[in-house]
């Protein structure tokens, strides 16, 4: 099977890595190719950059609320592979600033 991914920022590596992840066991021949319009040394950083943090819960829409579990469950279980560094994976912190009260999400 060939798969094409476009893009290859944060999200473009991370659905090429989930594919490979999910399938490359029981799909032979599994080709992923990813595609973008700059790669490095011509883009504005050498490495893919993006930030995932628990979308601000939802009580009503309960698929949200699973998606946001499983991201999180599969980042965490990377964070002290092999992989991490190379995948450039890290815990920060930091603070969200709001105008108005939110509620606060069960998962950080």
């Amino acid at each position: 099977m060939r798969v094409a991914v476009i893009g290859a920022g944060v999200i473009g590596l991370s659905t090429a890595l989930c594919i490979y992840d999910q399938h490359h066991s029981v799909v032979q021949p599994l080709e992923i190719e990813v595609y973008a319009d700059r790669y490095t040394p011509l883009t504005t950083s050498d490495g893919a950059a993006g930030l995932w943090q628990p979308y601000v819960d939802n009580k009503r829409n309960a698929q949200e609320t699973l998606w946001n579990k499983e991201t999180f469950d599969y980042l965490c279980g990377h964070l002290n592979s092999p992989e991490a560094e190379e995948m450039g994976l890290f815990p920060i912190s930091g603070y969200n600033l709001f105008t108005q009260p939110v509620p606060v999400s069960r998962y950080g």
